[in-house]
């Protein structure tokens, strides 16, 4: 789109913002201009771990490429762009670009092969010669949000910020949650257009799969403020054989709209993150301005009101932190409790069934097949119960976190509304202050060992008590297998416990983090703002109109950024077609793309 003089708006807005911005806004919009001068849609296959978003990614791409597996594998954002040149870039946190053939990408990308991204990777991008991304999308498989990994679902967070359009990527088992919920309210409003899959959906009856459709629908419907398409597929069978009816209905709407709307959406996505910056941008100079010209006269005081609120706003992420932590402890305290009872509740359980199977199938056998079948029986039996213990105690504390994360987003937002209406009240400003506060996921990872290293005592007892005849030799077997019990299912919830409390304590670390930054993000431009009026006052007359100036400068820049914003973007978006899902575009101003590097 030309404006009168023949110029790009949009361009020219990116281009003005450029130069009133940080050098982190610069990152940002260079990317934006880049993305809009190669018209590539950055399109995020966003959902949580293990819902088969990278095996996805992969049935789109018509090949293995990314690497899939039952555990959660895609540590890094990993983005996939079309080129003839196939290979990887990798950027690494000291700023080095290294280049990889395709075969090498589970060494930069995976948990198994780059554990905690200890390679310290900061982006990852793959060049490929392939159909969808020839129409101009790139994609971005992310690491799952909820993911056992705390680093990989801050990767997944930051990706959300740099996208333009989306695929959810849903299972029907287990179902829609209401993390999952809360992550497609994000989604959708952040991108400008939502595509949303059920995939594993061959694991279902048409029953099922019908009861499925209808629950994840309403849920998705509810988060994206409008009704969604969703899609059944199988991603798997569609890259296995390329023949899902789901995934071919999918593909189809998929690529249609690359073909037909990427363009348009492009541009509107670009003003949408160019239009947060802006207005973040403007309550800086606009309470500069106004609190410099109040502190000059009679209302200084409405200023020192304005700036103890904000204050105050500093203090209560400091409660905010204490908050957290108090209901960890108290979490933990339930956990500790929950694991004493357990352990003599499942000891009993699996005694029981270790007893019938002595009773019966292994009754008249020899010791040493009593023992070997008896201790595998006994491994399996004593994990069994622990994972069934784990998973209800990781439930709650998965529960018990997304409360306390609810509460502080909600007391941010509280916090944010009351400096909104000071700041019109005491000064007369009316400020954006978008509350972008983003879900955090608790990081719950857990592994079994299922026996010890036997001792050489152990050893030598083993072997004796295997190969004791008759019924001496059995009922020795038995006895050892039920003092083992007494044992090993302790301390496999043990185990559970410990590690959950590990667990607990780096979610807490992670949430406490969290509070910290959302309240800087929510602030930290206006107490520049309030930094440089009281500089201004505090300097002489003269000095104080040529720093007006340059404020009243800013401001004019940025009513030329929002007239041009709209001469580039209708101020309506188009009606758009069923299925897809128009995001509001709010949240928080623009961050940098590190794949534009």
């Amino acid at each position: 789109m030309r404006g009168a003089n023949g110029t790009d708006p949009l361009l020219a807005a990116l281009a003005e913002l450029a130069a009133l911005g940080t050098a982190e806004d610069r990152t940002a919009l260079d990317a934006l201009r880049g993305r809009l001068r190669e018209a590539r849609l950055r399109v995020l296959v966003a959902g949580e771990a293990k819902r088969g978003k990278s095996t996805l990614v992969n049935a789109l791409l018509g090949r293995a490429v990314l690497p899939a597996g039952v555990t959660p594998l895609t540590a890094l954002a990993t983005t996939v762009r079309y080129g003839r040149d196939e290979g990887v870039s990798a950027v690494f946190a000291d700023g080095r670009t290294e280049s990889f053939p395709l075969a090498a990408l589970e060494d930069l990308v995976t948990e198994r092969q780059n554990p905690g991204n200890r390679r310290h990777l900061t982006s990852v991008t793959v060049r490929l010669d392939a159909p969808v991304l020839a129409r101009g999308a790139e994609l971005v498989d992310t690491p799952g949000t909820g993911s056992v990994y705390a680093h990989n679902t801050s990767a997944a967070e930051a990706a959300l910020d740099t996208m333009d359009a989306a695929v959810f990527v849903l299972t029907a088992d287990p179902p829609m949650s209401a993390s999952e919920r809360q992550l497609m309210v994000r989604v959708a409003a952040r991108s400008v257009r939502m595509f949303v899959v059920l995939n594993k959906a061959d694991y279902l009856a048409a029953a099922e799969l019908a009861e499925a459709l209808e629950f994840t629908g309403q849920q998705a419907g509810g988060a994206a403020g409008g009704p969604v398409r969703v899609y059944p597929l199988s991603a798997r069978a569609a890259l296995a054989a390329g023949d899902n009816p789901g995934f071919t209905a999918f593909q189809a709407d998929f690529t249609s709209y690359l073909d037909q709307g990427r363009a348009d959406d492009l541009r509107l996505s670009a003003a949408g993150h160019a239009r947060r910056l802006a207005g973040s941008l403007r309550d800086e100079v606009m309470l500069a301005r106004r609190a410099a010209e109040l502190c000059s006269g009679d209302a200084a005081g409405q200023v020192e009101a304005f700036a103890a609120r904000l204050a105050a706003v500093a203090q209560r992420r400091q409660t905010a932190a204490g908050l957290v932590r108090a209901e960890s402890a108290r979490m933990l305290a339930g956990l500790n409790e929950a694991a004493q009872q357990a352990g003599r509740d499942m000891t009993r359980a699996v005694d029981a069934e270790l007893t019938a199977l002595l009773d019966g199938p292994l009754q008249s056998v020899p010791a040493g097949e009593i023992d070997r079948t008896g201790r595998a029986r006994l491994a399996e039996l004593a994990v069994a119960a622990a994972e069934s213990w784990r998973q209800r105690q990781a439930a709650r504390l998965e529960d018990g976190l997304a409360r306390i994360d609810a509460r502080m987003i909600d007391d941010l937002r509280a916090e944010l509304a009351a400096v909104r209406t000071a700041a019109a009240d005491l000064l007369g400003l009316a400020l954006t202050m978008p509350a972008g506060a983003e879900r955090l996921a608790p990081d719950l990872r857990f592994f079994y060992v299922p026996s010890d290293e036997a001792g050489q005592t152990e050893l030598l007892a083993g072997v004796i008590r295997r190969h004791l005849p008759g019924e001496a030799g059995r009922r020795r077997a038995r006895a050892y297998l039920h003092r083992e019990t007494g044992e090993l299912v302790p301390r496999q919830i043990g185990r559970a416990r410990a590690d959950l409390q590990y667990r607990l304590a780096e979610a807490t670390r992670q949430l406490v983090r969290g509070v910290a930054a959302r309240y800087a993000e929510g602030t930290g431009r206006l107490e520049n703002a309030l930094h440089t009026a009281t500089a201004q006052w505090e300097t002489t007359a003269g000095s104080a109109a040529e720093q007006d100036r340059e404020l009243a400068d800013r401001q004019q820049a940025l009513d030329r950024v929002d007239a041009l914003l709209d001469e580039a973007v209708p101020a309506e978006p188009q009606q758009r077609a069923p299925g897809h899902v128009l995001g509001a575009g709010v949240g928080p101003g623009i961050h940098p793309d590190p794949e534009d590097r």
